[in-house]
This record gives C-alpha cells, structure tokens and sequence, in this order.
C-alpha cells in the first residue's frame, strides 16, 4: 500500500480521555485513514511498553512509534530507529540533587517508570477507582499497565546500574525549583514545555524531531503530515505540520498555531479533524505527489 502521509496523533488528551477511555468513532477514523494511505504514528510521551499497548487498542499495532516526546522512535518491527538517551551524568545529578531536597522525580526507561523513595505512592485500588477503570474491561485492563508499569526504586536511583533513560519527570512540591537547579547544573537537555509538566529530555528531541526520523523513512515531506495534539509538547508538531490540528479544549496559545480546531475529546475531535482532512486536504496531497 502506498503510503501518502503520516497522521501524528497524541495519547493523553486527544485520543485517551481521563478515564482510559478510547471513543470507538476515534479509532475506526485512524483505522479509515490508514485505508486511505495516511499512516497513523501515536505520538506521546509516554514510555514504549504503554504507549505501544494503546496503539495496539486504537489498531495501530503495525505503526511506529514515536514516545517520550520523541527520544524514542520505534519501528513497525520493535525496532529502534532512534534511541537519544539522556547522559548518566544528568540522570545522577538529577537523582540527588531531588532526593537532597524532597523533590519528586521519576527516570522513564523503555519499560518502565523509575521513581525515587517516598515521592509517589501509588495506590492501586484507588487508582483504579479514579480512573473509573471498573467500567469496561478495556478500561480496567489500561489501568492496570498504569499500575504494573510503575516501580519504586528504594534507596538513591543508581543511574550506572539502571537500564537507559529517556525522560526525566519532575512533579509534587519544589519540582520548579529543582528543574531550575538541574538545568543549571548540567548540559545538553531540555524541558519537554514551558509550562505543565516537567520534564526533561535531550537537546534538540520533541515529537516534531521523531516525526522527521519517520519522513526521512517514507520519503515525505512536512506538507504530508496531520498531527493532531492538546498541549505544549504537541506544540512544535502542530506548527509544522502541513495540517496541524489542536483539540478544542487545548491551551489557547496551542490552538493559536494550529490550522484547524477541532473539538474537544469528549466531541469526538480526533475523528472529525482525520475525516476533514480526508475529505479537504488529502486529495490535494495525492495530486502533487
């Protein structure tokens, strides 16, 4: 089949809802894309084993993968077509300067979410019952990865003995302040936003540096991606993309650069930003190609 486009499309806000929840309208207008020679990427920070766990719910199995913002990209085979890991010495310098002040961190490596002693206590039921998981099997299930994939490291993370990280998360009281200590204190990373979480990963990767990994793959062109998204680390992707489309319920200075708004997630915006598209804007890629 031949491939006209990449449909870049963000987990947590713009296909996922609060509750793990997937709208079936959501995943049958990716599914109608790829029919259609547009290949749908989920796009997330989120860690591989997670991310690719949902893709496999909205039928993108056989998809790369862009995660942790980008430091990550996953070819259709499990594959890694880039792996910008973030150095140990600012995975060390991190693990203690948040353990010397009380501060909140967590390392994200391929499979899992490494947090320090004592910063995050993750109650299982109580997330399930949060998360409204009980509801329907698919959901449970996703709230159960959430859960298994989350290891608490006892003692100081031992960034020479761990596996590779990707993403650094900074988060509870006092994670402004140590963002600005690390940044201070080592080279070469950057936040993932400006506002919002935080969180940290190598110079120069974002979602927008893992799609151009994909199009240097497909031979295409910025001109040739949707990207759909709902907040600033969707920012960069949105701005170039040929079709940048943010959710209604987006920050306004996200919707501010996008194309086109589309409606919020519980609208159904995915579904209604990928038919327009389809309808509008893919004819006219398929003449110039």
């Amino acid at each position: 089949m031949s491939i006209w486009g990449i449909l870049a499309v963000d987990l947590d806000g713009t296909v996922v809802r609060r509750g793990l929840e997937i709208r079936r309208s959501d995943r049958e207008a990716l599914q109608e894309a790829l029919r259609q020679g547009l290949l749908p990427v989920v796009a997330t920070g989120r860690r591989p084993a997670t991310s690719r766990r949902f893709a496999h719910d909205l039928g993108l199995a056989l998809s790369p993968l862009i995660s942790c913002d980008g430091a990550l990209v996953i070819g259709p085979g499990g594959e890694e077509w880039v792996a910008r890991e973030v150095p140990r010495e600012v995975v060390r310098t991190a693990a203690i300067l948040c353990e010397e002040h009380g501060v909140g961190v967590g390392f994200s490596t391929k499979e899992r979410l490494y947090v320090q002693p004592g910063t995050l206590r993750l109650h299982p039921w109580r997330h399930i019952w949060r998360r409204g998981a009980l509801r329907s099997p698919g959901k449970l299930r996703r709230a159960l990865w959430d859960i298994v994939e989350r290891t608490v490291v006892q003692g100081r993370f031992d960034a020479d003995a761990a596996p590779p990280v990707y993403k650094i998360d900074l988060f509870g009281p006092g994670a402004a302040e140590a963002r600005d200590w690390l940044l201070r204190a080592v080279q070469g990373v950057q936040e993932t936003a400006p506002v919002g979480a935080l969180e940290i990963v190598v110079q120069g990767v974002d979602k927008s540096s893992g799609i151009e990994v994909l199009l240097g793959h497909y031979g295409l062109a910025w001109q040739d991606v949707i990207a759909i998204g709902n907040d600033w680390n969707d920012a960069r992707m949105i701005e170039r993309a040929g079709y940048g489309v943010a959710m209604g319920d987006a920050p306004q200075s996200i919707r501010a650069r996008a194309a086109f708004v589309t409606g919020s997630i519980k609208e159904g915006g995915v579904a209604a930003a990928v038919e327009r598209y389809l309808e509008e804007w893919l004819p006219h890629v398929r003449d110039r190609l």
